[in-house]
């Protein structure tokens, strides 16, 4: 398996996490629609970044800045959605 396959499933792995979390924050009960939502989205960016700055420090000459950087972006971004949507359906609007 290729240093980039690794950094892509780990990035799925850490969106699927902070899907679950981002739904229990958007969960909060008695605050207005964007206090709720906007956390869980800036959770999501900065654990994106965190990520960033520790692969990066960890595989610093095995990868490209840009590699480290783009490696996993839309698997750690749909898969966080889809997580966030699941697991917020599962918990408050199912029956």
């Amino acid at each position: 398996m290729r240093l980039s396959d690794v950094v892509f499933y780990l990035r799925s792995l850490i969106g699927f996490i902070i899907g679950f979390i981002s739904a229990l924050i958007s969960g909060l009960q008695g605050l207005p629609f964007p206090l709720t939502w906007a956390p869980s989205i800036a959770l999501a960016v900065a654990t994106y970044y965190l990520t960033y700055r520790v692969l990066r420090r960890f595989l610093r000459g095995k990868l490209r800045k840009r590699d480290i950087a783009l490696a996993g972006i839309e698997a750690y971004i749909f898969t966080w959605l889809f997580s966030w949507t699941l697991f917020y359906t599962i918990f408050y609007m199912a029956p």
